[in-house]
């Protein structure tokens, strides 16, 4: 048990590390839309890992989920109910779905991820989940979606499109972007999404092992016209 412990402490150590020195690029523009950079990620989350995934969620130990859970809290009070259509990002084995189908069980969801193979173990995750799931092979920097059509997207462990996703989201709407082993890069993860100005609202703070960052896109707002003169 002792040893099962120990290892478990130094992959999570380990992750930190390497989610610590990887995610600050993935949130430059410049960087981020790069092939090279979105085959390593595809190839590291899905090739190499994604039948084994699963297991590096439980290694967790519970705390997988801490960041999500808090940003879904966040959503929740800032939209209230007005949260109708989800999407879900780089779904991978489907667990952020499973998640926001707890918190808004009456929603529509869309799962996304550029990987067939993790569309099925999504699928198969979420059979037992009553809420309208579909799931969809799609790039993020290309979603297949109208624009401002999305009341809450959610992006964990994946490569963030902001620009994108800004354009599907409706006015008022939320982005939650989620790292769940980054934390102690929270304060330059917030200040590189910033330097988008794509986003009216963000916010964030670290979460046990990660941290969440919300954004909220503005609301148009109309001023009067003045009458004409009778």
């Amino acid at each position: 048990m002792f040893m099962r412990n120990l290892c478990a402490r130094m992959a999570h150590f380990f992750t930190q590390i390497l989610f610590s020195i990887i995610t600050p690029p993935l949130l430059m523009p410049g960087i981020a839309k790069l092939h090279i950079t979105r085959n390593f990620i595809a190839f590291c989350f899905g090739r190499a890992y994604g039948n084994r995934y699963q297991s590096i969620i439980d290694s967790f130990e519970g705390r997988y989920d801490s960041a999500m859970v808090k940003g879904l809290t966040k959503a929740k009070e800032t939209a209230g109910d007005t949260i109708s259509v989800i999407v879900d990002c780089g779904t991978g084995t489907g667990f952020v779905t499973k998640q926001a189908a707890q918190e808004f069980p009456h929603a529509t969801f869309l799962a996304f991820d550029i990987l067939n193979g993790m569309l099925k173990q999504a699928s198969d995750n979420c059979k037992d989940i009553a809420a309208d799931i579909f799931f969809v092979q799609a790039d993020t920097f290309a979603l297949p979606l109208t624009d401002q059509s999305v009341d809450l997207l959610l992006a964990q462990n994946t490569i963030p499109c902001f620009a994108e996703f800004h354009r599907v989201c409706r006015p008022g709407g939320i982005v939650i972007y989620v790292d769940t082993s980054a934390g102690w890069i929270t304060t330059l993860a917030k200040w590189l999404v910033e330097r988008h100005h794509l986003f009216k609202t963000v916010m964030g703070e670290r979460v046990d092992l990660g941290f969440y960052i919300l954004l909220q896109k503005a609301t148009p707002t109309f001023s009067h016209l003045a009458l004409p003169p009778l």
